[in-house]
């Protein structure tokens, strides 16, 4: 099965999942992202270290990531613009990476903001080889957003 035809069955997927289990997420680009109050600046003042973006750069052939946010959290808000500057200053067209907007947790009772991938907190970023899942980092990163990337994808 080619790549594309794979995308299309998962986003099939992810849409079908959505309208089912009731929760609320939007495709974004780093253009809507960077729109919301606030975030721009962070992207702006943000100077990944050098050294980190080289010794990552050699890992990304083959990888890719999907984040899940919220414009309205905090830990988004502070984790999110991080990640775009880094993905920007890698300057790798073949590192994919998807955006999801969500909304917030619509009754007490829903534990899920993306049921079939177990995403209960937000912001969580995704990290994939291939098809295989291969970590995530689930609001605020262990050490930086930066060093936890090299450790998940080295």
């Amino acid at each position: 099965m080619s790549r594309m035809k794979k995308k299309i069955i998962v986003m099939a997927a992810i849409i079908v999942a959505a309208s089912v289990n009731g929760w609320s997420q939007k495709a974004v680009t780093k253009a809507d992202i960077l729109q919301t109050p606030g975030w721009q600046p962070l992207y702006d003042s943000y100077q990944p270290e050098s050294g980190l973006l080289e010794k990552l750069k050699p890992a990304l052939p083959g990888k890719k990531a999907v984040v899940y946010f919220g414009t309205w959290c905090d830990d988004s808000k502070n984790n999110v613009p991080l990640f775009l500057k880094i993905i920007d200053s890698l300057n790798d067209p073949e590192f994919e990476v998807d955006f999801f907007a969500v909304d917030r947790k619509s009754a007490a009772g829903q534990k899920y903001y993306e049921e079939n991938l177990l995403v209960e907190k937000v912001p969580t970023f995704i990290f994939y080889s291939g098809d295989a899942e291969i970590g995530r980092i689930i609001e605020n990163p262990q050490e930086s957003m930066l060093q936890d990337m090299v450790r998940i994808l080295e």
